[in-house]
């Protein structure tokens, strides 16, 4: 089978994921600007993820504002924007830092003729954001879930993608690091599903589950670096 196009995940395959300590810390400095509660805050900014990146919210700005409107907390526009600013650097700083290999790896895919695909889950800001990482003059598509209005693994995010690419599902790879249960959605849409792995086992909270694992056994492959995929195009 020669493949004609790869559609990426963003957040833990090209750039670091930002699950875990970090976006947890961020998330209660957010807290601490609005003057509530960092539990409760947290507790209800995890909590609205999925409409986040559903485009339920239009803004982070109205996400920040919902949850507020709900702890009856008073704010105002100052604190919202300092709030929206913190998480906006934190995921800025992240999606300029390409994991190693992969712009390389993009470069190489393109020089070869290869078309390039982006489906992320993420909240309004990711989008804007795009624009000022090195990433965005290599691909021919991106699909944000903020913008399409579904996520993974809702199969039409990946056929939008293909659609988009102008490619049929059997001539395309997904490479993803297994975040929304992306490697069985993109099997189902047709697609030749590969698994990243992080480079490090000792990055237990980046880990994807067995089941994500072993359904990448068996209906794809599973990589540790990106570079690997470039010997399916050779």
């Amino acid at each position: 089978m020669k493949y004609t196009s790869v559609i990426f995940d963003l957040f833990g395959t090209l750039v670091p994921d930002i699950a875990g300590p970090p976006y947890l810390l961020t998330a209660k400095q957010m807290a601490k600007v609005l003057s509530i509660p960092s539990g409760t805050f947290v507790e209800m900014w995890f909590g609205t993820a999925y409409e986040r990146n559903i485009g339920v919210f239009k803004t982070v700005q109205d996400n920040i504002k919902y949850i507020c409107t709900k702890l009856n907390a008073r704010i105002n526009e100052e604190q919202v924007s300092r709030a929206t600013q913190i998480r906006y650097e934190f995921v800025q700083q992240a999606m300029n830092t390409p994991i190693k290999h992969s712009l390389e790896t993009i470069a190489e895919l393109k020089r070869a003729g290869i078309k390039i695909g982006l489906v992320s889950d993420c909240s309004p800001s990711e989008p804007e954001i795009w624009q000022t990482t090195p990433f965005q003059p290599l691909f021919d598509v991106t699909i944000f879930s903020s913008i399409a209005e579904f996520k993974k693994p809702d199969l039409r995010i990946y056929q939008l993608a293909m659609k988009n690419l102008q490619v049929r599902e059997n001539e395309c790879v997904y490479v993803g690091n297994g975040g929304s249960n992306e490697i069985e959605g993109a099997f189902k849409a047709g697609l030749f599903p590969i698994l990243i792995l992080p480079e490090s086992d000792s990055e237990t909270h980046l880990q994807p589950g067995k089941g994500i694992i072993e359904y990448a056994k068996e209906h794809g492959k599973m990589i540790r670096n990106i570079d690997e995929i470039l010997t399916l195009f050779r």
